[in-house]
């Protein structure tokens, strides 16, 4: 049996190699963010792109956006390289191969299929397909259950976002599980879009948007009003205690992406993150990499920011872990083995700080 005792964590070799091995999921990365640079540049040239020539290095420097909307921008880029349903196939499969890598048994891809409709004119049913393509080989090759959640931006119309709601009805024997919204949020919260939220809700579709990560506790307050399971960011509501005593009532998880929030500029430093307030309430969080592409992000460098920059014990990080697992919106049965998966590595290992003593 290994013993890690150490408060605060100290991110050493045995403690890396141990959340490495730590069956977990990943529940907020979006699959169009998630490209490899060579996929990106390899899409873009096959589909007749604008990158011709160029390489992954390039790419680096490209992708050093300054702001939010920025960066909102340089997302688009990503979306543009994807033509037909091979391409998303590809995506997915590349995906749960890296993850899997990092001791992630279970992925929630977020995928914008209005936006490759709207702008590409490639139909809902070649884009299902390719998703669904890809998780039947990413389970049979890495091993990794994957699910989709299809997500309407915020900048796109009512309308817009009742098709997703449509689609998403339409996929659930595909693998999708959900509805999200994410993009720019000020000025454009969950509630406008509720006639479609509450269509799809009331077909059995969850509702899991970003909110409370670019605007404050209002942002958060305003999702809740539609039951989701899980927010996307919603730090911010540790700006309202209220908001923090509702969170905690509906037993919402909030999907923490530290290098993302770093990034794009929605805080300023990690030390003064505001989930060291949440934690200290006990409202439960999962960590995600949300756009690995462009930030740079990985599942264990998001543990091992918990750890070193947001206050995480190593009890942290396995609830953290855990409970990625038990909010995971896939059917039952599986939920339970991969959750069971979990606690029998975490059995074998002793997480001993001293307050546990």
């Amino acid at each position: 049996m290994v013993v890690i005792r150490t408060c605060p964590p100290v991110w050493s070799h045995e403690l890396a190699s141990f959340i490495a091995g730590m069956p977990k999921a990943e529940l907020h990365v979006h699959l169009e963010g998630s490209l490899r640079p060579g996929t990106l540049l390899d899409l873009d040239r096959r589909n007749g792109g604008r990158f011709t020539g160029l390489d992954e290095q390039w790419l680096a420097e490209r992708f050093r956006f300054r702001d939010f909307r920025h960066f909102a921008d340089l997302y688009s880029t990503c979306t543009d390289v994807f033509r037909g349903p091979e391409d998303f196939a590809r995506a997915v499969t590349e995906l749960a191969a890296d993850l899997a890598t990092q001791g992630v048994v279970y992925v929630e891809a977020t995928c914008s299929a209005i936006t490759h409709h709207r702008d590409r004119g490639i139909p809902f049913d070649e884009v299902v397909d390719g998703l669904w393509a890809g998780a039947e080989r990413a389970l049979r090759d890495s091993g990794v259950v994957v699910r989709f959640v299809l997500d309407h931006v915020r900048d796109l119309s009512v309308e817009d976002c009742l098709r997703t709601a449509e689609w998403c009805v339409l996929g659930r024997g595909r693998g999708v599980v959900a509805l999200g919204i994410g993009g720019y949020e000020p000025g454009r919260p969950a509630s406008l879009f509720a006639e479609a939220v509450r269509w799809a809700t009331a077909r059995g579709v969850p509702f899991v948007p970003h909110a409370g990560e670019a605007v404050g506790a209002d942002g958060v307050r305003d999702a809740l009003a539609f039951d989701p399971p899980r927010l996307g960011h919603g730090f911010r509501a540790a700006d309202d205690p209220s908001v923090v005593d509702d969170l905690l009532d509906r037993g919402v998880v909030l999907e923490l992406c530290p290098t993302s929030n770093l990034r794009t500029g929605v805080v300023a430093d990690l030390a003064e993150h505001p989930v060291r307030r949440l934690l200290a309430r006990g409202v439960p969080v999962v960590l995600g990499t949300d756009d690995p592409l462009l930030f740079g992000s990985t599942v264990l460098g998001e543990y091992q920011l918990a750890a070193t920059d947001l206050g995480f014990s190593v009890r942290d990080l396995v609830a953290a872990a855990r409970e990625s697992l038990r909010s995971a919106l896939v059917e039952p049965a599986v939920r339970d083995a991969l959750v069971a998966a979990h606690d029998r590595y975490a059995a074998d290992v002793a997480t001993a700080t001293p307050d546990d003593s």
